[in-house]
This record gives structure tokens, C-alpha cells and sequence, in this order.
């Protein structure tokens, strides 16, 4: 195993010349070595870097100094802020931040470099930045926690296939009862198995790529389908399930990843064959088949959706969904500043139903525009209420994918501040990165539109994969709120440096940064010390309904 590159790697020697030293002794050495990247002058014990074009640009005279009135002048007149001086063995990473943090005239200077032996070198900032841009680059493709590729590099893969008119497979896991494992053995444990999971996925034989989804969900690309048939693919399918049952030990204990799969193959749209594969993988679930492949009769399982769908719009009309409130906390003195607005169900039949039961199906229909307009109608009604009792807390809403693809949302959101006399900027609208990256620029648009209003945007659950990092720059962002995944990890040392690098970035596109998913103290101390400005999550409050919340914000 090769060792990690670091900075001296970069670095070249270079001569140090006293700060009262002639300029002209600077001009000879650079002439002595034509490759030289600049010269190092000390001054009172701290170290400048005089690099090659400014150096040239003074005795050219364009500084409005001349190389006759420089000549016998001492090296001082000329000294810049001092240096950036870097550890030999300082990693490529850490130097590259450094130097982007400089001040912007100075981010492009050569850094110095303290070499073994009391030597000092020169090392260019051009490939540092270089390097950062491309580990960015890879955190963007590819599954912080896992190093599978994400959904996005999924896409690029695949659509180069399908471009190609090359027919594919996809063979889409989901792991059974993963979050009884999370819950009786921890975040991190279950992070455990999954990276023991995508270690087996990516050992697999014969595949074009192996992807993570998102929480237990991966997805395992096939170019070669062997005789084209079902039975082929299903196999093959039942080999790979077989390869990363394990058991795996975790905390000690051999856990066993049972998994259902669903396969879909063809020349489709990627987005046709992931909902193939979707629909099987849960007709595996169903049926306790283990391994489906994809059939038009399934299609007809689909009816549960379109009756889940039918009573939601009976739902929306009786005024049975309704609103409770999670605070989102100063992650240093603890004030409340702000809530988001969560919707549960209250059934008929079944009770109080958490989103995650009918929220997906309402998606996959256009009950999920009355539903959103009914959440933004009741939440903008609250917050309004609250304002002109004198508690003034902005409240954020979430916006689906298919709410943010219409135009009417922008008037929507208009119409409802105006009619309940809320101030826009107590409505923070919050969208995922898979809304944006369906169509990534007429959303950015609607956004725009939307922020004009007053009302401010945040990205929720950033990190999971969707969003490249050239795309966030562009959004019109107020807040980055960092998924509870990284969340649970922060404690490890690895998973804490992706935290503190999200960190520097949101502070550098000057995004207020939330945490989602604090469930304890420890974590939340560690979160403000790497700069989070807002945190949510169990620790700081369950989600209530108003009334309750109203009681606990007097008490």
C-alpha cells in the first residue's frame, strides 16, 4: 500500500535571502535557475514569498518601480503579507484548503514548505487546488459512506449505454429489517454492514458498476444479460443475494443481510427501468419471493397506490391531515429559530399515520399538488397566528419534486402569504436534491422566482447523492441542511472530515448550515465546534402539534 501523497511531494528547494539583502541579488538568482517558481526572503524570523511573476512585473517597471532605482534597494521594500508555511508531510487535502483560504490576491501564490533538514521548498498552489477539486469531483459521483457510485454516476454510466442502444439490467437490493439492526445495534454498526454489503457488490463478477441508492438500497448494472432470458437474470440475481448474506460481524455479532431484489433489463429510459426495478424488488417484499423480475402483471398491484390516493384526496377535503412542528435550534445558545412543518395523517381506520405511509404514493400522482397546497395553506395559516401573538419564528415547508416542476407553485406561495398577512421571510421553502436534479434548471428557476418573493430556500437532505457541486453554486440558497446520515457518523474520524468539509464549503458560499438528526449532546457539541449554525433533530424536540409546541415555547 502506497503511502498518501502530501505537500513536500509538490515542494521544490529554494534559496532563503535575508530581508536586507539587494534586490538585485533576488534578480541574479532567478536568472541563475530559469525554472524556479520564485525566491523566499525572512524577515524578523517570518518567511514571504517573492514568486516569479511578481518578481517580473516589478523590474518590467509596471508596479512603478524601476529596475535601476530597485537594484540596490533592500529586499523589504518589496515584501508581500507573509507566507503560507505547510508541514512537509501535510496532506494534499488540508494544504489545498489552506490555500484557498487565503485572501483572494493570494490564493494563486506558491506555498512554502518545510523540508526534512531545515531546508525550505516552494510547491505550486495550481495542483493543490486541483487535487481538491477533484476529490470534490469524486464526492460527488460516489457514496460517501460505501465509495460505491451514487445515483448520479448511476445515471452517466447507464446512459452511456443506453445511448449506445446497448440493453442493460438492473438489479436493484433493498436489505430486510435494516432498521431493526439500526435500532438495537446503532448508526454505526448498521453503517458497518452496509459498507461490508457494498464490498461483496462490488467483488461481484461480470458487472458494469456497482451503485448505492440511498440508506440500505443498491442497484447492481448488468451490460451482459447472458441468453436475454428471465430465468437467466434471476439466477443471477439469486447468486449475487447469496454472496452478500454474509454473515458479516458486527459489534460481535454475525448478521446475516437478507435482502429482496427486483430485476428490470431492456433498451428503456433509466428512469422507466428503476421503476421497473423498484415495483419488483417490492413484489419480492410482498410475496416473500426473494427475487422478482420485472412483469406487466405487477402493474396491477399498483391498485393499493390508486386506492391509498383515492382516500387521500377524501383526506385532504375533510381536513384530516395535519401539521406538527420539529424546532430547529442556535446550535450555540439553543433559541428556537426556526420549525419545519411535518404532515402525519389522521386515518379514519388506522390512527395517526407517519408521511413515510402515504407520502410516496401521493408522489407517484397529482393528489401530491393539493396535498402540498393544502401543508403550505395550514403551515402559512400558523405561522401567521404565531406572528401576531408576538412569537415571530419562521416555519419551512417542503416542496416535492413534482410541486417545484410547476410554474403555479410561484403564485401559489405568493397568493397565501398575501392572503394570511405573513411576512415572506418568515416561509422557508425546502426542497431534496433529487427535486432539483429532475430538471435541474427550470427548478433553479422556479426557485429564483420564489426567493424573490422574500422567501428563503434551503436544500434538505444534501449529501445523498444527487447534487454535483458546480449545480449548488448556481441554486439561489439560503440554507444547506446536511442529511442525518453523515449526521449519525460524525464520530467517526473519516465521516467527521467529510462533516468539517461540507462545513467549509457552506461557510464559503455563505449558506446558514443545518444539521438533521442531532439525537444527543456529544453529537451536537461536535457539530458546533465544525460550524454548524442550526441544528434539529430528537435531542432538541420531537415534532408536536402547535398547541403543544405553543405550551412548550411559554413554559
Amino acid at each position: 500500500m502506497t503511502d498518501a501523497p502530501v505537500v513536500g511531494d509538490l515542494a521544490t528547494p529554494v534559496t532563503v535571502v535575508d530581508a536586507d539583502a539587494e534586490i538585485g541579488v533576488i534578480e541574479a538568482l532567478l536568472r541563475a535557475d530559469p525554472e524556479s517558481l520564485g525566491i523566499v526572503a525572512s524577515d524578523a524570523g517570518r518567511l514571504h514569498v517573492l514568486d516569479r511573476p511578481y518578481l517580473e512585473t516589478i523590474f518590467a517597471g509596471r508596479l512603478g518601480y524601476g529596475r535601476a532605482l530597485l537594484f540596490h534597494r533592500p529586499v523589504r521594500r518589496i515584501l508581500k503579507e507573509p507566507a503560507l508555511v505547510l508541514p512537509a508531510g501535510a496532506a494534499l487535502d488540508d494544504a489545498a484548503r489552506a490555500c484557498l483560504a487565503r485572501p483572494g490576491a493570494d490564493k494563486a501564490a506558491p506555498v512554502v514548505v518545510d523540508l526534512p533538514g531545515g531546508a525550505v521548498g516552494l510547491a505550486p498552489a495550481g495542483p493543490l487546488i486541483e487535487h481538491l477539486s477533484r476529490r470534490y469531483e469524486t464526492l460527488a459521483l460516489h457514496d460517501a459512506l460505501t465509495g460505491l457510485g451514487n445515483r448520479r454516476l448511476l445515471g452517466e454510466v447507464a446512459g452511456a449505454l443506453l445511448a449506445a442502444e446497448k440493453p442493460i439490467a438492473l438489479l436493484l437490493i433493498d436489505l430486510d429489517r435494516f432498521k431493526e439492526i439500526n435500532d438495537s445495534l446503532g448508526h454505526a454498526r448498521g453503517d458497518q454492514l452496509l459498507r461490508q454489503v457494498a464490498d461483496e457488490l462490488s467483488a461481484f463478477p461480470g458487472h458494469a458498476g456497482a451503485f448505492r441508492l440511498g440508506g440500505d438500497e443498491f442497484v447492481l448494472l448488468l451490460d451482459d444479460l447472458g441468453d436475454g432470458s428471465g430465468t437467466y437474470l434471476e439466477e443471477v440475481g439469486r447468486r449475487l443475494l447469496r454472496d452478500i448474506q454474509g454473515p458479516f460481524p458486527v459489534a460481535g455479532v454475525p448478521i446475516t443481510a437478507e435482502a429482496s431484489l427486483g430485476i428490470a433489463a431492456g433498451c428503456l429510459d433509466l428512469g422507466d427501468l428503476l421503476a421497473g426495478a423498484d415495483s419488483a424488488m417490492y413484489a419480492a417484499k410482498r410475496h416473500r419471493t426473494t427475487v422478482e423480475h420485472w412483469r406487466p402483471e405487477l402493474a396491477a398491484e399498483s391498485v393499493t397506490d390508486l386506492r391509498l390516493q383515492s382516500e387521500l384526496r377524501t383526506a385532504i377535503d375533510q381536513g384530516q391531515l395535519e401539521l406538527h412542528y420539529q424546532p430547529l435550534v442556535d446550535a450555540r445558545t439553543g433559541a428556537v429559530r426556526s420549525l419545519e412543518a411535518l404532515v402525519r395523517w389522521r386515518h379514519p381506520r388506522q390512527g395517526l399515520l407517519l408521511p413515510g405511509l402515504f407520502v410516496p404514493a401521493a408522489e407517484r400522482s397529482d393528489v401530491i399538488t393539493a396535498m402540498t397546497d393544502r401543508i403550505l395553506s395550514d403551515a402559512i395559516r400558523q405561522a401567521a397566528c404565531w406572528h401576531r401573538e408576538g412569537w415571530r419564528v419562521p416555519v419551512a415547508v417542503n416542496l416535492p419534486a413534482p410541486v417545484l416542476a410547476q410554474d403555479r407553485i410561484v403564485e401559489v406561495i405568493a397568493g397565501l402569504l398575501a392572503q394570511h398577512g405573513l411576512p415572506s421571510h418568515a416561509l422557508i421553502v425546502e426542497v431534496t436534491e433529487s427535486a432539483v436534479m429532475t430538471r435541474p434548471e427550470r427548478g433553479a428557476e422556479r426557485l429564483r422566482r420564489i426567493r424573490e418573493l422574500g422567501v428563503r430556500v434551503a436544500m434538505d437532505d444534501f449529501g445523498t447523492g444527487y447534487t454535483s457541486l458546480a449545480l449548488l453554486t448556481r441554486l439561489p440558497l439560503d440554507e444547506l441542511k446536511l442529511d442525518q446520515s453523515f449526521v449519525h457518523r460524525v464520530h467517526d474520524p473519516r465521516e467527521r472530515a467529510i462533516v468539517d468539509a461540507v462545513a467549509r464549503m457552506a461557510q464559503g458560499l455563505e449558506l446558514t448550515l443545518v444539521a438533521e438528526g442531532v439525537e444527543d449532546q456529544p453529537t451536537a457539541d461536535v457539530l458546533t465546534e465544525a460550524g454548524f449554525d442550526l441544528l434539529q433533530g430528537y435531542h432538541f424536540g420531537r415534532p408536536m402539534p402547535p398547541e403543544m409546541l405553543a405550551a412548550a415555547a411559554a413554559a
